[in-house]
């Protein structure tokens, strides 16, 4: 039991959460469906789609490439030519509008065809080498809207007639704050990702998670939706910006009308508990902090609220202890 809550506890921190389902292959395919044209879904074959693998990569790549990448062949009767080819979805996820975005995912797109113009130049007809397409694609959630430009040329200091001759490219926005009740996905595994990724910026998310808990309730019994609803309901309680012991009191008590308690009630009584000690832990670092050096950044006691981990909390509890400066404490929070 312990073993398994554990191993539970560590899967979500909240970018984790759209790393991990984004990176399952059924749901990858379930989003791209979602998130793509159907001409486009058309000339894909998402049945072989390969999500490339940060293992296989050297620490400098990893720095270099985005929070997603598949790689997909094209449909063989789709193709204009004898070549095999492949088409790269680079997925940027997002919780604000950060207007360089897109000039980060520029970035990615430069190192993924400079490493495939490397491997080219190792085969054989390298003369008939292209390099692939890469669709990049912000994958936003957050309290607004992603209002900041999806295209790189804004980004650009330009001259009046020069745009044709600097490089441009432009993103496809996937919005989740854009969905409301009426056009969510039809389909209840993909239904209940997007309610949640919505609910964690809510101020009402206790009473988003009881709707969550009742879509799921009929599939309940089976082990997958068993599995989707825990994640859902520990991601929520380690990573909404509103959540509080009422509102787990008012989960826990809407759970129990309807008999489906067992492992639910455990984790989040649980969660809560650690909830409890990691908040009177952070109220102590920021103690200390503003003890030993005065004036703390509004920023710096945000972040050290945030962090629910107690492990790390403890740490950083004896770094504050003694620490020569603010900034060596700011420096090992980042």
């Amino acid at each position: 039991m312990v073993d398994e809550q554990n191993s539970f506890r560590k899967r979500y921190q909240h970018d984790q959460f759209c790393k991990d389902n984004l990176r399952d292959l059924n749901k990858a395919r379930k989003f791209l469906r979602l998130m793509l044209k159907p001409e486009m879904i058309d000339l894909l074959d998402l049945e072989h789609l390969e999500i490339v693998s940060e293992s296989l990569l050297d620490e400098e790549l990893k720095k270099l490439y985005a929070d997603v990448l598949y790689r997909i062949p094209v449909k063989a009767d789709k193709r204009k030519d004898v070549e095999s080819i492949v088409v790269f979805v680079l997925i940027e996820l997002k919780t604000e509008s950060d207007k360089w975005t897109v000039f980060q995912q520029a970035k990615y797109i430069i190192r993924i065809w400079d490493e495939e113009f490397r491997k080219a130049k190792k085969a054989e007809h390298f003369d008939r080498f292209r390099l692939p397409m890469v669709l990049p694609v912000i994958f936003h959630h957050g309290e607004q809207r992603f209002t900041a430009s999806t295209e790189l040329i804004d980004q650009v200091q330009t001259l009046k007639g020069w745009e044709p001759h600097t490089l441009n490219m432009r993103s496809l926005l996937f919005d989740v704050v854009t969905f409301d009740e009426k056009n969510l996905p039809e389909d209840l595994e993909l239904c209940v990702l997007m309610m949640i990724l919505q609910a964690v910026f809510r101020k009402d998310v206790a009473e988003r998670l009881i709707a969550i808990f009742h879509k799921l309730r009929p599939k309940l019994h089976e082990s997958s939706y068993r599995r989707l609803w825990e994640d859902c309901l520990y991601y929520a309680t380690r990573s909404a910006k509103n959540f509080t012991e009422q509102d787990g009191v008012k989960v826990i008590a809407e759970i129990r009308k309807t008999g489906e308690t067992n492992m639910t009630t455990r984790y989040l009584i649980d969660v809560l508990e650690e909830q409890g000690e990691a908040r009177g832990e952070t109220k102590i670092i920021n103690l200390v902090l503003k003890t030993r050096f005065g004036r703390v950044p509004k920023s710096t006691c945000d972040a050290v609220r945030a962090i629910t981990d107690l492990k790390v909390l403890d740490k950083l509890a004896k770094l504050a202890l003694k620490c020569e400066t603010l900034d060596e404490f700011k420096k090992a929070l980042k």
